[in-house]
């Protein structure tokens, strides 16, 4: 039998505590009763009936038993789903409080793409560090994917990432255009001369290179593979995959024949100190281009549509 939905929000606020969200995501990690109860310094028994006693809160099975061990049902994907989110934004209150003790009346945790122009990254600093003392700043710097998973997850306010026109269709996540990135050739010294001599860019000269490959599943990764298969040529085995700037700029002092695609403002800045030069040469293709995403209804929307007021705002 199904409980009407009242009365499963009776037993949620008069039974659920806290600890049943930690227990559940615990077990969704490791699918082993057995290895629950031993890092919780519990016996079987007890978290067999922990779990029972969570389930009939929400009078639904969370787990099946498989050969694998313990896997989500449906519903259980959904309620434990909500305890991560539940046990974060806890953790989050926990670290402000301590804040406000400290006389600060909150943080923000910001995301950042690696390739995020200069710019954007002044405007943002200048913005936030004004609200010192009474606002914390935390950043963390990853790609497009995993800065929406942690804002999703709640261990992000908002992020600096790649903007999509299908992000708008997800419910849990908003997101405004910053600007746009033209993506550009950025070729070790040693070989910049020698390219520089083709008025158009001779894709199965560049086969021969030392590429600098991003990550899988990145927007600038996924172009390069588009470069070569149009041509009809083998997309080449990566000398290096990197994504941080500084170590693709050490990189190209090192490799000779070294060449890589980045964003037009961030080649610049790797070409500083002239191990590399940007090549003249225009690419006929474009990289998705930058934007401010954070969590819908979020807590935080005043600090964060200031952030997106200050980037946005006209030079003087």
């Amino acid at each position: 039998m199904t409980l009407p939905l009242p009365d499963v929000a009776r037993a949620i606020d008069a039974r659920l505590k806290l600890r049943h969200y930690r227990l559940l995501v615990a077990l969704d990690r490791y699918r082993s009763v057995t290895r629950v109860a031993e890092i919780l310094g519990s016996s079987q028994p007890t978290v067999t009936r922990a779990l029972a006693d969570i389930e009939a809160i929400f009078h639904a099975v969370l787990f099946e038993r498989t050969g694998r061990g313990l896997e989500p049902t449906a519903a259980g994907r959904v309620v434990i789903a909500c305890a991560a989110y539940a046990i974060a934004e806890n953790d989050e209150l926990l670290i402000e409080l301590d804040g406000v003790r400290a006389g600060r009346q909150g943080r923000l945790r910001v995301g950042v793409l690696p390739y995020a122009s200069t710019r954007v990254l002044d405007r943002t600093w200048s913005y936030l560090f004004a609200l010192r003392p009474k606002i914390a700043t935390v950043s963390m710097e990853d790609v497009t994917g995993n800065l929406l998973a942690a804002l999703r997850a709640r261990t992000l306010d908002c992020a600096i990432c790649r903007f999509s026109p299908n992000g708008l269709e997800d419910e849990a996540i908003e997101q405004v255009l910053l600007y746009q990135q033209q993506p550009r050739l950025v070729v070790a010294r040693p070989s910049a001369a020698l390219l520089t001599r083709f008025p158009e860019v001779d894709i199965a000269r560049l086969s021969e290179m030392d590429w600098i490959f991003p990550p899988a599943d990145t927007p600038i990764r996924g172009m390069i593979d588009a470069i070569f298969s149009a041509a009809g040529q083998r997309v080449p085995v990566p000398t290096l995959e990197a994504y941080a700037v500084r170590t693709i700029a050490s990189a190209l002092r090192n490799l000779p024949r070294g060449i890589t695609v980045l964003p037009d403002d961030i080649a610049q800045a790797v070409c500083v100190g002239g191990a590399a030069e940007v090549l003249e040469q225009a690419l006929p293709w474009s990289l998705p281009p930058v934007g401010l995403a954070w969590l819908r209804n979020s807590p935080k929307i005043e600090l964060i549509d200031g952030l997106r007021q200050a980037i946005l705002a006209r030079p003087d």
